[in-house]
């Protein structure tokens, strides 16, 4: 469960019904309405700092059952800390030589892989960002939030950035569609279904198809 806003296209909370990964500022959702992903990641360093003390919050309060994170910021059984290994679009089926990957959507679907999941259906990939949405102001060679926005063009609900949040730019050129892409070449041999069930995502690299019948 990526955070774009075709999220909006389904029913979300009938998501938490399956066995779902979320990730990274998605959390302030699933506080809001009680709702809770199964397994949950960050693989933005800047992202994980920034939001530290909420992760450490979600672990030790929040029913998410597994947290996979870059950085070891709790003693919970709950984390597992992952080292990052190769380069864009490297993936692995064990943690211990997790790949790289290249943006924390395509690492969660690899967090799938490693845990043995044979299908995956990918939700929220959109790959439509701005790069600077209203809100935002440079930050040496990053992004910092001066004021919440009303709207978020870039995710499902509009204080998914609030004041003072710290992030990357996206670069979905860059970071995004060569992971995917990569992405996609791997499942395929390791013998894992992805399907991207997002019908305004750019991501062309997957099978595509409709939620409801992949969920039968």
């Amino acid at each position: 469960m990526c955070n774009g806003p075709s999220l909006n296209e389904v029913n979300i909370p009938s998501l938490f019904e399956h066995d779902v990964i979320g990730m990274n500022g998605a959390y302030r959702f699933y506080e809001k309405e009680n709702c809770w992903p199964k397994y949950f990641g960050c693989f933005d360093t800047r992202v994980t700092e920034n939001h530290e003390q909420n992760f450490i919050s979600l672990i030790n309060t929040s029913p998410i059952e597994r947290f996979f994170l870059l950085k070891k910021i709790s003693l919970s059984p709950k984390l597992t800390t992952l080292q990052l290994n190769g380069g864009i679009g490297d993936f692995s089926t064990n943690f211990e030589t997790f790949g790289y990957g290249g943006n924390t959507g395509a690492n969660c679907c690899q967090v799938g892989i490693c845990l043995g999941y044979k299908k995956i259906i990918l939700l929220g990939a959109d790959c439509h960002y701005m790069e600077v949405v209203d809100g935002a102001k440079v930050d040496g060679n990053a992004l910092i939030m001066d004021h919440t926005p009303t709207t978020n063009p870039n995710y499902f609900f509009a204080q998914y950035q609030q004041k003072g949040d710290q992030y990357n730019y996206p670069q979905a050129g860059r970071f995004h569609i060569p992971a995917w892409k990569a992405l996609s070449r791997f499942a395929h041999k390791v013998g894992v279904d992805i399907v991207n069930c997002s019908q305004s995502s750019r991501l062309e690299c997957f099978r595509r198809s409709r939620l409801k019948y992949e969920l039968k």
